[in-house]
């Protein structure tokens, strides 16, 4: 076992997020996530609501992945009353599609 001065010191916050997460999070607790992110859909809940939860779960999940795809994501758990119409309009980025969606249904319930 290698002394206290022999350990290799965490210098970094990435490093320390890291040796957290091996130490103390399950092991499948990333695959679950990930499944509850890929199967989530808006359902009966409010636009923002779903964005809340979207957001909490890629932020567990730790994605690095292209925005594109997080927006993919994001509109395929949409109500496709609200989908159809936010893919009809101009975004760039995801912010934009949410705003847009938020927009949709506040439009939707008048």
């Amino acid at each position: 076992m290698p002394k206290e001065s022999e350990k290799e010191k965490i210098r970094t916050w990435e490093k320390m997020k890291f040796k957290l997460k091996a130490q103390f999070l399950p092991s499948l607790y990333v695959q679950d996530s990930y499944a509850q992110l890929h199967n989530l859909t808006q359902g009966s809940i409010s636009i923002d609501e779903y964005t809340r939860e979207f957001d909490k779960l890629l932020v567990k999940c730790a994605i690095q992945e292209p925005e594109e795809r997080t927006t993919i994501c994001y509109l395929g758990g949409l109500d496709t009353k609200y989908s159809n119409i936010v893919e009809l309009q101009r975004f760039t980025t995801f912010d934009e599609v949410c705003v847009l969606a938020h927009k949709v249904e506040q439009q939707q319930k008048k």
